[in-house]
C-alpha cells in the first residue's frame, strides 16, 4: 500500500549525499567531542554559527534539549519567563523548564505568533515587588508549529528585541524550522536572528538529518549552555558521525530545496479548499498545513480512516488535523493524497 506520511517532517530520512559523506568519514575527522576534540562537530558548530550571525554555537541531540539548555543558560531558578500559549516550549516539552530549570512560565496570547506588546507589558513583573517573581527571558517560535507554520517576519522580531531590552529581558527563538521562514520570505536567515540572544535550529526536520539540533548565541552563552547540556545526558563522544549529516544540510542548495516542501503545502491546501462546506483550510505560510473541521465530527475517526488508506497525519486539537510536507512527499504523493482526503471527508 502506497504511504504517504504527513505526520511530521521529523520522519525525513537522510540524503544519498548526506550517506556519501558518511561513508568518507575515517577516524582522523572524529574524537571525543565532550572534550571539545571532533573535529566534524566543531566544523559543523563553526559553520552553524557563521550562518545565522553568532558568535558560537553548540550541537544537541535534539531541540527540545536545545530549547530547555537556552533556557536554563538564560535564567535562574525562580524566574520567570514568558511563552506564547501554543510554543512548542510550553505545551510540548514535558514541562521541562519547570521541572528542571524551576521556572515559573507565563503564557500571552498571539495571532499567528505575533503578540501584542501592550498585552505583553502587562505581563512584566515589578521588580520591587518581594511577592514576584522576576520576569528575566522572552521566548518566540519561527515558524509557529501549531499556527500552522506561520512566519513571524523579521520586523516583528525586532519590535520584540526592543520590548526585551527596554525591560531588561533576553530574547530566545525557538526557531525550529527558521530556515523555512527564511525560504519563504527570501531572505538571509541573519535577518531574523540578528534581532535574538540565543536561536535553536533543527537539523532533523525539514533539512533532513537524522538527529540533531543547533543552539547559537554569544560565547558565554554557549559556554553555559554546553555544561547545561552535559548534565542533561547531551554530552556524545565521537559524534562526528552524526554530525556530518549536518554539513551536508547546511549547504545553500539543501537549504533553498525547502521550497519544493512549501509548494507541496500550496498544491495541498488549494486541493481541499473544494470542501469548504465541511472544512476551513488555513493557507500555509511555509511546510505545514493546517484542516480545521466545521462540524463535530470526531478527528480520531478521520484519522483512523486516513491511516487505513495510507495518508499519515496528526491531530492537533479536536477540530484541527496537521500535514507537514517535507523531502520524503513528492508532488504526485501530493496528487494522491489530496484525492485520498476527499474521499475520506466525504463520507463523514
Amino acid at each position: 500500500m502506497r504511504i504517504v506520511d504527513f505526520r511530521s517532517d521529523t520522519v525525513t530520512k537522510p540524503s544519498p549525499e548526506m550517506w556519501e559523506t558518511v561513508k568518507k568519514l575515517d577516524n582522523s575527522k572524529l574524537g571525543d567531542d565532550v572534550l571539545g576534540e571532533d573535529p566534524t562537530v566543531n566544523e559543523l558548530e563553526s559553520r552553524a554559527a557563521h550562518i545565522v550571525g553568532k558568535e558560537a554555537a553548540l550541537f544537541v541531540t535534539s531541540g527540545t534539549q536545545g530549547n530547555l539548555v537556552s533556557l536554563l543558560s538564560h535564567t535562574n531558578p525562580g524566574e520567570e519567563v514568558l511563552l506564547e500559549e501554543l510554543s512548542h516550549i510550553f505545551g510540548h516539552e514535558v514541562g521541562s523548564a519547570a521541572r528542571i530549570g524551576g521556572l515559573m512560565i507565563n503564557t500571552f496570547p498571539s495571532k499567528r505568533g505575533v503578540p501584542s506588546l501592550d498585552h505583553l507589558q502587562d505581563l512584566i513583573r515589578d521588580k520591587e515587588d518581594i511577592h514576584e517573581p522576576p520576569t528575566t527571558l522572552l521566548c518566540a517560535e519561527n515558524t509557529h508549529n501549531f499556527h500552522g507554520g506561520a512566519i513571524v517576519e523579521p520586523k516583528i522580531l525586532r519590535e520584540l528585541k526592543g520590548f526585551a531590552e527596554k525591560n531588561e529581558l533576553k530574547f530566545h527563538l525557538d526557531g525550529a524550522r527558521i530556515f523555512n521562514a527564511s525560504v519563504a520570505l527570501n531572505q538571509p536567515v541573519t535577518q531574523f536572528t540578528t534581532h535574538v540572544d540565543s536561536v535553536m535550529f533543527c537539523l532533523s526536520k525539514g533539512l533532513s538529518c537524522p538527529v540533531g539540533s543547533i543552539v547559537a548565541g554569544s560565547k558565554e552563552f554557549i559556554s553555559k549552555a554546553r555544561k547545561f547540556r552535559k548534565m542533561l545526558g547531551g554530552g556524545m563522544r565521537q559524534a562526528g558521525i552524526i554530525a556530518s549529516f549536518g554539513l551536508v544540510a547546511l549547504e545553500q542548495k539543501w537549504i533553498k530545496r525547502l521550497e519544493e516542501d512549501h509548494k507541496n503545502a500550496k498544491i495541498l491546501a488549494d486541493g481541499l479548499k473544494n470542501l469548504d462546506s465541511l472544512i476551513k483550510v488555513h493557507e500555509p505560510d511555509t511546510n505545514i498545513v493546517i484542516i480545521e473541521f466545521l462540524n463535530n465530527i470526531i478527528i480520531s475517526k478521520i484519522i483512523t480512516e486516513l491511516n487505513r488508506v495510507g495518508v499519515l497525519a496528526f491531530n492537533i486539537s479536536k477540530q484541527k488535523i496537521r500535514f507537514v510536507t517535507h523531502y520524503g512527499i513528492q508532488e504526485d504523493d501530493i496528487q494522491y493524497s489530496i484525492e485520498t482526503i476527499r474521499n475520506v471527508i466525504q463520507k463523514y
